[in-house]
């Protein structure tokens, strides 16, 4: 499975396009070994210690500089000329092996980071459908949603099926999102909540890696919901209350957030606005771009990232000419 999607990944074009400017915010999720036969959207979520660690030693060997969030922002906010390249490392939801894994290679090289940090991880509340769907195509070959049938014998049909049906799901009602998945599935066993122990950290977890001066905690709002599915006072609530939580629970302010989801496709406009009335050092999204120091006119709302995959080639870092830059 691992060569398939190394495979996979080796045939994307190039995304040198998006660089250039005086630094890149680099986006993960999980730092783990990838695993035989589990499907390809979830494992593609992730990035292999072996590959993170060699991706920071090949950077520092190029010249370019590990910073924070922090420091990123107070260049934008003095435009700070820069003598190198400048690259922040950000993890979004709060996956375990952000702990476990990635915090101790962080460490060792001495890269700042941050975790946007949505509560209903350590909360252990978080519906992470995507790992109990994944394990019901693995052991089924035919299934039934919605008086729909798929077949799903093979690893590309299980790559198929999953795909289809994560469709589906994205469409339900996120407020209602258990109900309506417990109907979607009506016939089957599922256990909506059975991954949250073994892959999200514990609040413990939390406190003693933001106790680490290296690590910001960011926020991402309580559930992981798509802006553009709520009201403006249900993303206040979400963003609010979820900030709320993360101040009592490791004694620290938070001044950074991403979007959950972060493309045009769940954030738009109003969203933007709504945002900006945190007063947040930086917002991020999953807009693909680079840093500029025009950036400072939207650090607040909607700076670009890049999604950092196995294989990456960082030779594609700051290489290129100057593009268009990418804000709202």
């Amino acid at each position: 499975m691992k060569r398939q999607l190394i495979n996979f990944l080796s045939k994307i074009p190039l995304i040198n396009n998006y660089f250039s400017g005086i630094a890149t915010i680099f986006m993960l999720h999980r730092i783990s070994d990838f695993e035989k036969d589990k499907l390809f959207p979830n494992e593609n979520m992730k990035v292999s210690p072996r590959f993170l660690e060699k991706f920071i030693i090949e950077c520092k060997n190029k010249g370019f500089e590990f910073i924070s969030l922090d420091e990123l922002y107070d260049i934008l906010q003095h435009n700070k000329k820069v003598d190198s390249y400048k690259i922040v490392m950000t993890l979004d939801d709060g996956y375990k092996d952000n702990y476990e894994i990635a915090y101790p290679i962080f460490k060792k090289h001495n890269v700042p980071f941050t975790i946007y940090l949505t509560t209903s991880f350590p909360n252990k509340t978080a519906l992470l459908w995507w790992y109990s769907l994944e394990k019901l195509i693995i052991e089924n070959e035919k299934l039934k949603i919605k008086d729909k049938i798929f077949t799903c014998k093979t690893y590309e049909e299980k790559n198929r099926v999953f795909l289809e049906i994560r469709k589906m799901i994205l469409k339900l009602n996120q407020k209602e999102l258990k109900q309506e998945l417990y109907e979607m599935f009506e016939g089957y066993d599922m256990d909506w909540y059975e991954f949250n122990n073994e892959l999200c950290m514990s609040w413990e977890d939390v406190k003693n890696i933001s106790q680490d001066s290296l690590c910001t905690i960011g926020g991402h709002t309580i559930n992981h919901y798509a802006f553009n599915k709520l009201s403006e006072n249900e993303i206040i609530n979400e963003i609010k209350l979820a900030n709320k939580e993360i101040e009592q629970q490791i004694g620290k302010k938070v001044k950074h957030f991403a979007y959950p989801f972060g493309s045009r496709n769940e954030v738009e406009k109003r969203d933007l606005e709504i945002t900006k009335k945190f007063n947040f050092k930086t917002v991020t999204t999953t807009r693909s771009g680079t840093i500029y120091l025009e950036h400072k006119n939207y650090a607040n709302c909607c700076l670009p990232r890049i999604m950092l995959v196995e294989n990456f080639d960082i030779n594609n870092i700051g290489r290129i000419r100057k593009q268009r830059i990418v804000t709202e």
